[in-house]
């Protein structure tokens, strides 16, 4: 056990279980937590727990990190599990999911683990994705009837619902943990999502920049909303502003603000969870 990890002790911090949604983000080096109670008032609790072993022992690290923190075995209410995948493609919601995963497999040929299909139904989209081997069973038989999604499913969900019916399109990042994840949606409707690695502010504003040209969004006319890592935003946000007109930090949750007093300083993907898994 990493003597460094900060162990979360059952019964601690959750005083009622079985009212009790829990969130997690299982990303390459970390599981990101968040928990949150029905019942009881500023019970928000988040939590970042870092895994050790590398990427060639990446499932026995990941197993170890979840057994080490007894509140994560707790009997909850909900669970809700994100999973960071690098290997993914989105389609139409049109495919059922026999053929989004044969187009899956045509991008990617044939890879090791489960090819997951996750239905982002605001944005009329379904993300195919990839588990590393052995993933799925250990979350299976690791906690009762858990939600499974990928990463960028709750941000695609939340900004496809604040941009229905707007006259400009509008490019949404969330940044976090050296990562840009990217939504575009043009007058209203979705049309792109991709996440990107970004080992510094430099990089976060190019791909921010790239993916807005791409798309072909007017400069002048349409919004850049930017959230999740202050320093990165403050670093970014005069550059983007050499090229676009309006940009301007998103809206965080305000029902997040029943939940713990806190709340901002969670991870905005993680608030996202809470809520739209009722």
């Amino acid at each position: 056990m990493n003597d460094s990890m900060p162990i979360i002790k059952a019964g601690d911090e959750i005083g009622n279980a079985a009212a009790t949604k829990l969130v997690l983000r299982v990303a390459p080096d970390r599981v990101l937590v968040a928990a949150h109670s029905d019942v009881e008032p500023d019970s928000l609790i988040s939590r970042e727990l870092m895994l050790e072993g590398g990427t060639e022992n990446y499932l026995c690290a990941l197993e170890n990190c979840i057994y080490d923190n007894p509140m994560l075995l707790l009997d909850y209410k909900r669970v809700t599990i994100a999973i960071s995948s690098r290997r993914f493609m989105l389609v139409p919601c049109q495919m059922d999911d026999e053929q989004a995963r044969a187009a899956f497999d045509a991008l990617y040929g044939s890879v090791p683990g489960d090819t997951m299909v996750d239905v982002a139904t605001r944005a009329g989209v379904k993300i195919v994705y990839q588990l590393q081997p052995g993933m799925l069973r250990f979350i299976e038989r690791t906690f009762d009837r858990p939600t499974l999604h990928h990463h960028l499913w709750a941000v695609i969900e939340h900004f496809a619902a604040k941009c229905e019916g707007a006259a400009v399109s509008r490019e949404m990042v969330y940044l976090h943990e050296g990562t840009a994840d990217v939504c575009i949606y043009r007058r209203g409707s979705f049309c792109f999502a991709n996440t990107y690695s970004c080992s510094d502010a430099d990089d976060a504003a190019f791909y921010v920049l790239n993916a807005w040209r791409q798309l072909g969004l007017n400069p002048v006319g349409d919004e850049l909303q930017l959230i999740g890592d202050r320093p990165v935003r403050d670093a970014i946000a005069p550059v983007l502003r050499n090229y676009i007109t309006y940009v301007m930090p998103a809206i965080f949750p305000a029902a997040s603000m029943r939940m713990g007093h806190d709340a901002t300083k969670a991870p905005f993907d993680l608030i996202l969870l809470l809520l739209l898994c009722e």
